[in-house]
């Protein structure tokens, strides 16, 4: 067994998840304890109606290495995650979304990639490179991720030439990639601008098979796309202001 002498800070944001919340939170665990790794687990949640919050509560109350922060008046999955590691202890930190499509499981590779290569910086779950993909074979499931890429090619070719999945919402990073940046992303594409405007060297990006939703509804409509242009908007001429 690798020695792991850092903390490991996984963020999970969360809006009406309660019938994913405790499952998710399990399989996490059971892959953490494996690999004997310090660590904690960050549910921010936005005041969901359905009452995850409570669920994250009572799953705080039975396991310390849970922390809960619940948001009142913020709302959206990019600041959610920037909420969580800014409480965060941890010298690595993470994001995983909470409707069970991002496996638990692949994170023993995840973070090996990190701690056995110090040249890594940013380890990404990706979903477009050899063996990755999309479980659901709907046209709209494989267009809508698609569309987005060839848009960030067109916006923003520098990064969407260097990785192949900056979109991903599963991803782990040292803290010293965002320190001393102040994160404001619009929507939930937060990879794409701690990508624009950390501080890092290698990305590592491990192929994952994203799953087909279990419960619960997307909150992946055609308004958070529009976000997504506005984002790729801004993004361009921060790169224009840099140059």
């Amino acid at each position: 067994m690798i020695y792991m002498p850092l903390k490991f800070s996984l963020v999970i944001p969360t809006y009406n998840e309660a019938a994913n919340i405790a499952k998710l939170c399990r399989q996490i665990i059971n892959v953490l304890e494996r690999i004997s790794l310090d660590f904690e687990i960050i549910i921010v949640d936005d005041n969901s109606p359905d009452g995850t919050w409570r669920i994250a509560q009572d799953l705080a109350r039975q396991d310390l290495r849970i922390k809960l922060l619940r948001r009142l008046r913020s709302r959206g999955l990019g600041s959610a995650v920037v909420s969580g590691w800014e409480i965060s202890q941890g010298e690595i930190l993470g994001v995983i979304d909470a409707d069970l499509q991002h496996p638990p499981e692949i994170l023993e590779g995840m973070i090996n990639q990190v701690f056995n290569h110090q040249e890594i910086d940013i380890v990404v779950a990706s979903r477009f490179v050899a063996a990755g993909g999309i479980e659901n074979k709907s046209f709209w499931q494989i267009l809508r991720p698609r569309l987005a890429i060839f848009l960030g090619l067109i916006f923003v070719p520098k990064i969407f030439k260097s990785v192949k999945d900056p979109l991903s919402g599963y991803f782990i990073l040292r803290k010293r990639v965002i320190s001393g940046i102040q994160l404001r992303p619009l929507g939930y594409k937060i990879l794409l601008e701690v990508l624009a405007i950390g501080s890092y060297g290698k990305v590592y990006e491990l192929p994952y098979i994203f799953a087909v939703r279990e419960a619960g509804r997307t909150k992946a409509g055609w308004k958070q796309y529009f976000i997504f242009l506005l984002q790729l908007i801004k993004l361009k001429r921060k790169f224009k202001a840099i140059a």
